[in-house]
C-alpha cells in the first residue's frame, strides 16, 4: 500500500511539471497558427467548402470568422448558407447571427432571418431587416443592413432603437468611426427622438 501510493505522488508530481508545459506548447502552436503575415481582412472559405458550394450544395451550420482592416475580429453563424444558381460569388444565408468585436471594445450583434453574403466585395446585406444590439445599450430593429467585413463600417436604413436615454428612429443610420476612432452608431435623415425623463442622469 505505502509503494502505491509513493508511485502515486510521483505520477501526480511529475504532472505538475509536465502539463503546465504542454499548455505552453498547445499556446505557443496557436499563436503560430494564426500570427500568418499574409492574412487579409476579411473572411475566406476553405478550399472543401467552396468545392461543396459548387457542387450546387449547401453548408450546413457554418461558422465564418474573420477580421476588418483594423485586426478587430467578427464571427458569424447561419442556419446554412447556398450559393445562388446565377452568381457563386452571391451566397444566400439562413437565420444570421454575428458579432463584431471592434477596436475601442464596443461590440455588434446582428440577428436576421435571411441575408445575402457577397465572396467577392466582402459583404453582408440584409435585404428583409434584422435586429442590431450594441454594447452601449442601444437594442434595434432596422428595415435593411449592409455590413462591409473588410472595413467593419455598417449602413442601412429605417431605424428604430430603444437605447439609455429613450427611443430613436430614423430613416438611414451607419455605424462608422469618428474623430476619436471610436466606433459609434449615428442616426441620419427624419431623426426622431422619445427622450425618457426616468433614465435622466
Amino acid at each position: 500500500m505505502a509503494r502505491g501510493y509513493g508511485t502515486y505522488s510521483r505520477v501526480v508530481a511529475w504532472l505538475k511539471i509536465l502539463l503546465p508545459l504542454l499548455a505552453l506548447a498547445v499556446l505557443a502552436t496557436v499563436f503560430l497558427v494564426t500570427s500568418d503575415d499574409n492574412f487579409e481582412a476579411g473572411f475566406s472559405f476553405s478550399q472543401a467548402d467552396l468545392d461543396t458550394l459548387e457542387a450546387g450544395s449547401f453548408l450546413h451550420k457554418p461558422q465564418i470568422d474573420g477580421v476588418t482592416e483594423k485586426g478587430e475580429p467578427f464571427h458569424l453563424i447561419a442556419e446554412k448558407i447556398a450559393p445562388q444558381a446565377d452568381n457563386p460569388n452571391l451566397v444566400v444565408v439562413s437565420t444570421l447571427s454575428g458579432t463584431f468585436i471592434f477596436e475601442d471594445g464596443t461590440r455588434i450583434q446582428l440577428d436576421a432571418e435571411s441575408a445575402l453574403l457577397d465572396i467577392k466585395a466582402q459583404t453582408v446585406y440584409l435585404e428583409q431587416g434584422g435586429q442590431i444590439q450594441t454594447s452601449d445599450g442601444n437594442d434595434a430593429n432596422v428595415e435593411s443592413l449592409l455590413a462591409n467585413l473588410s472595413t467593419g463600417e455598417m449602413t442601412g436604413s429605417g431605424i428604430i432603437a430603444d437605447g439609455p436615454l429613450g427611443r430613436i428612429s430614423a430613416t438611414r443610420f451607419r455605424i462608422d468611426t469618428d474623430e476619436s476612432e471610436n466606433r459609434v452608431l449615428w442616426f441620419e435623415n427624419d431623426v426622431k427622438m422619445v427622450y425618457d425623463l426616468q433614465n435622466e442622469g
